[in-house]
């Protein structure tokens, strides 16, 4: 079995929110888990994006994953209407990751905006989403008192853009491109085999992957 694993994903993929649900469940297992977030579609100034296109392929993804759910397994979700851009969440992220806050700002900004439909792209809205999180976190009290937190809003990100930078060029060197990107030992897992891979882990250490947290109006349960 697998002792550590790192993974690529973005906040507005449905299939990384899988990823990260899947890879939470290994890290209580005892697998070291580096999430490390990548814009994996930014915004291109000279191309308009067809917005309904873009959500209703987002819907159609849904559908398909829920046909890969492991028996008793959970994906809460309350489709929002729309697919927002993930830069400013992607930048407030690696701000946690270096404070040592990933994993906890990880899971908010991903049920931000699967669960409660927040604009991850909006720098006051990330802003406010993580410094709540980290300020009701048993050690994150202390920590936001040291740490000059300021994500996207200033622009100066020092170490987080940094992290940024490379983690967008480490994922783009494993050559698909896609985003989960699972790296794993020897092995290299792109997309739906990523996400495949961790239920493999999962049923191979024995894992409940059974969830009883609500499902909100509109989310779906599958088994």
């Amino acid at each position: 079995m697998t002792a550590r694993i790192v993974l690529y994903g973005d906040f507005n993929c449905p299939w990384s929110y899988l990823a990260s649900r899947r890879a939470g469940l290994l890290g209580a297992a005892g697998v070291e888990v580096d999430w490390r977030a990548v814009e994996h579609a930014p915004p291109r100034p000279a191309v308009t994006v067809d917005r309904e296109a873009r959500f209703l392929s987002e819907q159609a993804e849904i559908g398909r994953i829920v046909a890969m759910l492991l028996p008793g397994e959970r994906l809460p979700y309350a489709l929002a209407g729309f697919v927002p851009d993930t830069g400013a969440s992607v930048s407030a992220y690696a701000e946690a990751y270096a404070a040592g806050e990933d994993a906890l700002v990880r899971q908010v900004l991903f049920e931000s905006f699967w669960l409660h439909a927040f604009d991850l792209d909006d720098a006051q809205v990330v802003r406010t989403l993580v410094t709540d999180a980290v300020r009701s976190d048993s050690t994150g009290g202390d920590l936001l008192r040291h740490w000059d937190y300021r994500p996207v809003v200033t622009g100066d990100l020092g170490t987080a853009s940094q992290l940024v930078a490379r983690w967008r060029a480490e994922w783009l060197a494993t050559g698909g491109h896609v985003v989960p990107t699972l790296v794993a030992e020897d092995r290299v897992a792109f997309g739906t085999d990523a996400v495949g891979w961790l239920a493999d882990e999962l049923v191979r250490r024995g894992v409940d992957v059974s969830d009883s947290s609500p499902v909100p109006c509109g989310g779906m349960v599958a088994s």
